[in-house]
């Protein structure tokens, strides 16, 4: 049964930087299969830290805020003792994702207001998502104008985490801290962050190390209502709490964790010209600075590049920077991992392409593509795979037992 927040006044929005109180930190208990970033991220970089400007904040303040939202996402965002914040989506009714959001949690003097981060593409839909489910809940919902309120990124190791902020580590593998700040003035936190070294840098230097990380974000990576939670790997990042009662698209992502077979993930990706390739121990993509290569559009067909006549497509290009991106592909045709018994299609010598129609001109353009499993993917998968080994030896064993009765 939900757990009922304690009741307060309502109090109008008031910036975190004035409103929050000293607080003691505790470790969420969130599922994540990576403790440290990958090599790329190198702990002695010099810290940086970004204002993402193509994030939106949603506030939902009052009584029923809580158990509203608890009744709506897939992950427990309820008695966590956490004030961090929290990976997860809003699902349609048939389990696809609506809107990949940030959950950040009250801290305990302000136990009625939680904020929401989106995408600021998503972000009116989002609202009438929201207002469509209220009812009758007691609270208000207000987007919060940018010039008030912003999303403040840190990484590679992550600012070390201050009472007065709205945030924390980012539960995703290899990522930094993220908060919630003003951004009408430089707030503390940033001072503190400029006087230790750290180096403002760009929305699109955050969207490089996030893909290098394998981590998709947004509607145009996450496709509203096309999109599946597990193929979009939310459920490795304590995005999906299996345990917890109803919610919106309970079914189908209840259905699929217990008897279902994941076989597509979005993946990290590197481009590359024909008559090129990536080494053959790489194992992470290269990322190359103003590439000359042909940029895929969304939703692009993969596939194999010697492949005969109008075979299965071995994925989807979802978006990328110059030579690097992401991809929902087929983990048994395109990697090395295996998720059944059966004979897998992966053949390491193989080689990808990804092609679409330019308009205006004869035949297609392509380019090559090469995938990568993060340490973190591959140790989630694997862990799946030994939780359903586990489940379905009592089965044989009863079955055995029925036999010699």
């Amino acid at each position: 049964m939900p757990l009922k927040p304690k009741t307060h006044i309502l109090q109008p929005f008031v910036c975190p930087k004035c409103r929050m109180r000293a607080q003691p930190r505790k470790t969420p208990q969130v599922r994540t299969f990576a403790t440290s970033p990958p090599s790329h991220a190198g702990a002695a970089s010099r810290p940086k830290y970004a204002h993402l400007t193509n994030r939106t904040i949603i506030r939902l303040a009052g009584p029923d805020a809580a158990n509203y939202l608890f009744n709506l996402l897939p992950a427990r965002i309820l008695g966590t003792g956490s004030t961090r914040p929290i990976y997860t989506a809003f699902l349609s009714a048939h389990g696809r994702i609506l809107h990949d959001v940030f959950i950040y949690p009250p801290s305990e003097d302000n136990g009625e207001e939680w904020f929401v981060e989106v995408d600021s593409e998503s972000a009116t839909d989002l609202m009438k998502h929201l207002r469509k489910h209220k009812l009758r809940s007691k609270f208000q919902l207000e987007k919060i104008a940018s010039e008030k309120m912003g999303v403040y990124y840190n990484w590679p190791s992550g600012q070390e985490e201050s009472s007065r902020q709205i945030g924390g580590q980012d539960p995703r593998p290899g990522m930094g801290s993220r908060w919630l700040d003003e951004t009408h003035s430089k707030s503390e936190v940033l001072h503190r962050l400029e006087d230790s070294g750290g180096q403002e840098v760009t929305l699109k230097d955050y969207t490089i190390h996030r893909m290098l990380n394998g981590l998709a974000e947004g509607p145009t990576e996450l496709p509203p209502t096309a999109s599946l939670p597990q193929e979009s790997n939310i459920d490795f990042f304590g995005g999906i709490d299996f345990t917890k009662g109803c919610y919106l698209g309970q079914e189908l992502t209840i259905r699929t964790h217990h008897t279902g077979v994941v076989r597509k993930r979005i993946l990290p990706c590197q481009l590359y010209h024909e008559n090129e390739r990536p080494r053959a121990d790489q194992t992470e993509p290269d990322y190359e600075t103003d590439s000359n290569l042909p940029r895929p559009p969304s939703q692009s067909n993969i596939s194999k590049v010697n492949a005969r006549g109008r075979g299965r497509s071995s994925g989807k290009w979802l978006s990328g920077v110059d030579n690097i991106g992401l991809a929902l592909c087929r983990l048994e045709m395109m990697t090395d991992i295996q998720l059944t018994a059966d004979r897998a299609n992966y053949d390491p010598s193989e080689q990808y392409k990804v092609e679409w129609e330019v308009e205006g001109q004869e035949g297609k353009e392509a380019v090559m593509l090469k995938p990568f499993v993060p340490q973190w993917l591959r140790d989630g998968v694997e862990q799946n795979l030994r939780r359903k080994e586990r489940k379905a030896k009592p089965r044989q064993e009863e079955e055995e037992d029925d036999d010699v009765d």
